[in-house]
């Protein structure tokens, strides 16, 4: 499993929409059954967002909001009651126009959304495939409550609670398979429709899949390729260009835990791992332990790793390389610098650089880094 700096990159993919003109949007619905003397509010917030978009009270069941938005963008809705207690979240695209939703009062993650022909899509593509969304769904609140556990135990290798994290992971993976899968044949059946730019948003958060996206979004519609969101997906394309399989890594100076300055190319002649990570984030630190075992089989053969960390509190850097024996090269980006130019936008991420600095890999992890190594050497 991955971190994602968008969050949950399992089920939907943020959308940065450039600038445009701002146009209105009018959010209104209905909660049946909603208690007659309730204290509660209604809270509308973009997705990623800490503070809320809007608030409106529920009067007589009823509620609205009214506003402006640059495009598409997902958004949730919930009702937190007068003890700050918060109800379960509906997660929709909030767009200019007119948009309905009605729920149950208590069931708000259920509702109906009326006037969007975006939402309309989006739900029908759940409902298809709501076993893999499920099954992720299930799986991640094992992996977080396992995460906390690892955390709790101080990130010890010895922890049970890493073991748990390898096996969900090893689930995970799987179904994230297959959720990429239904996404690539969406978008190959719905080259008009403006969820696939959203899927494509989804699957580029792994720069693995940049030519795939590439080849998807060239066959899109040219309307849907020059709207706003479309002109986005094809200048994530472009920021990535220099990074796929076959291109030089970029140049990069950054400290070592002692304050040397060390440079990418001081590696030339090795095969060597760039590894973006942090020591709070709990994948990473699971993820370490694979790196470990390629590095001390390979390191023979002039393999080496350079560990990246984005990392603010060097304290804590050190001491993660420290008690996860990290004993290859490791170097921290404060000001992510380097994590920018490589658009790392989820740790862990890697790439896999041949001698000539080549990138022949991208985001190897588990077993993939071992064994792509094996038959290297």
């Amino acid at each position: 499993m991955r971190i994602t700096l968008l969050a949950f990159a399992f089920l939907y993919s943020l959308c940065f929409v450039k600038a445009q003109e701002k146009a209105t949007y009018q959010l209104q619905g209905t909660l049946a059954g909603a208690p007659k003397n309730h204290q509660g509010k209604l809270f509308l917030q973009r997705f990623g967002s800490d503070l809320p978009l809007d608030s409106a009270r529920l009067e007589q069941g009823h509620f609205r909001f009214k506003g402006t938005s640059e495009g598409p963008e997902i958004a949730n809705l919930f009702y937190m009651d007068a003890t700050g207690e918060r109800s379960e979240t509906l997660d929709f695209y909030l767009h200019p126009g007119k948009i309905t939703i009605r729920a149950k009062f208590g069931q708000l993650n259920q509702a109906e959304i009326a006037g969007s022909t975006l939402n309309t899509e989006a739900r029908s593509f759940d409902k298809t495939h709501q076993t893999i969304l499920d099954s992720i769904s299930t799986l991640m609140a094992a992996y977080f409550e396992a995460e906390n556990a690892f955390s709790q135990d101080s990130f010890r290798m010895d922890s049970p609670a890493r073991a748990t994290i390898n096996t969900i992971d090893s689930s995970l993976n799987k179904w994230s398979a297959a959720l990429q899968k239904a996404q690539i044949n969406y978008v190959q059946q719905h080259t008009d429709h403006l969820l696939s730019l959203f899927k494509l948003q989804a699957l580029l958060k792994d720069p693995s899949n940049q030519q795939l996206v590439s080849e998807l979004f060239d066959k899109l519609t040219p309307s849907l390729q020059d709207s706003p969101l479309g002109q986005e997906v094809r200048e994530q394309l472009a920021n990535l260009k220099n990074l796929k399989i076959g291109d030089i890594a970029p140049e990069f100076l950054l400290a070592d835990t002692t304050g040397r300055q060390v440079k990418l190319t001081d590696f030339r002649g090795k095969y060597v791992l760039v590894d973006f990570w942090a020591s709070w984030c709990v994948p990473c630190r699971v993820e370490n332990e694979h790196v470990a075992k390629a590095y001390d089989a390979f390191k023979v053969n002039g393999f080496e790793v350079l560990g990246v960390s984005t990392d603010f509190a060097l304290s804590s850097w050190k001491k993660a390389v420290s008690d996860d024996g990290m004993t290859w090269t490791n170097l921290v980006d404060p000001d992510g610098q380097v994590s920018a130019a490589y658009h790392i936008k989820s740790i862990p991420s890697n790439y896999l650089l041949d001698p000539t600095g080549k990138i022949i890999g991208i985001n190897l992890r588990g077993d993939a880094l071992y064994e792509t190594l094996k038959n290297i050497f």
